[in-house]
């Protein structure tokens, strides 16, 4: 292999595993015949800038060490450059870390040598981002995303999960602790959202999401028949209902039929405006971000990621 890569390497991911295992991970690429420069990210939302200079010094071909949160950040930094048109970077992924939801759907093992030969196959497909502005301190901010972005209930439980940050345990099980203890003290709110095909759903909400990708919360299904490259959004818009009735739903998440509920709200758009009537925030891939009013928006098949999957 001629191209030279840049690894992008998280050194906390996974509890401090992908620094432990760097010299290892470099041995099997080299062996592999990859060409390897590396960069051990810094302080948090930092690596969105190194990469921008990175693939504005000449970069095109990514590899990222990491999770979700860490993928997340080099796909805006692909996205904010202006060396490359974003479809010409190639990206390419080895899963380390507490939440990997993302790698679920496009076909991604979270098996470190598994994860290089799917590279060296040289398979892409051609994914789509997505956008949303949101409001800090009187003024808008726009970040990408690569899997699901939404508020309510679900931005509470990330937010409280990333403060305790439980290495000790899997995102999965902190993120279904802190489910459990939110939903008791979740109060429903007035919310109204606007889609570009003329869908209006207005009243008090439970939870709203957009995904591109099907998973998030360690392995639920909100969006199981999601595809990453159609240039549409999966949107689920859950309306109040008795926390019994909450509490029966929980199994329907990870099975993919939450749609079947008669509170829940499921269709597909490009663009979409969320407004409610009290102060919410954003959350983007397991990151919180700022307040609402916001809107989404999708980019089609603007990013070209080594993968099995095909759509």
């Amino acid at each position: 292999m001629n191209t030279e890569w840049m690894a992008i390497i998280n050194p906390s991911s996974g509890g401090g595993i992908s620094e432990q295992k760097w010299t290892e991970i470099q041995h099997q690429l080299s062996e592999q015949g990859f060409q390897i420069q590396y960069y051990f990210t810094e302080k948090h939302f930092s690596t969105i800038e190194k990469v921008k200079n990175i693939i504005e010094s000449g970069f095109d071909h990514l590899l990222v060490l990491g999770g979700d949160g860490t993928v997340n950040e080099v796909v805006n930094g692909i996205m904010l450059q202006k060396r490359y048109p974003s479809k010409a970077i190639h990206l390419g992924i080895i899963p380390i870390g507490t939440g990997n939801d993302w790698i679920r759907t496009i076909g991604i093992p979270n098996d470190i040598a598994a994860a290089i030969q799917i590279i060296k196959a040289g398979k892409v497909i051609h994914h789509d981002v997505g956008w949303a502005t949101f409001q800090t301190h009187s003024q808008e901010e726009k970040r990408f995303f690569i899997n699901t972005a939404g508020t309510g209930l679900d931005s509470i439980v990330v937010e409280k999960t990333n403060q305790q940050k439980l290495r000790s345990q899997s995102s999965a099980i902190a993120y279904m602790m802190n489910l459990l203890k939110a939903f008791l003290r979740y109060r429903p709110m007035d919310v109204q959202i606007e889609a570009d095909n003329g869908i209006k759903i207005s009243g008090k909400m439970i939870d709203f999401a957009v995904g591109i990708g099907r998973y998030n919360g360690g392995g639920m299904l909100p969006f199981p028949q999601a595809n990453p490259c159609d240039g549409l959004f999966d949107v689920i818009f859950i309306r109040n209902m008795s926390k019994l009735k909450m509490l029966f739903c929980f199994s329907k998440l990870f099975k993919g039929t939450l749609s079947k509920v008669r509170e829940v709200h499921c269709f597909q758009t490009k663009k979409i405006a969320f407004h409610s009537s009290e102060s919410v925030f954003l959350e983007t891939d397991g990151e919180t971000l700022g307040y609402d009013p916001f809107t989404f928006g999708i980019c089609s098949q603007v990013l070209t990621i080594f993968s099995p999957a095909s759509f």
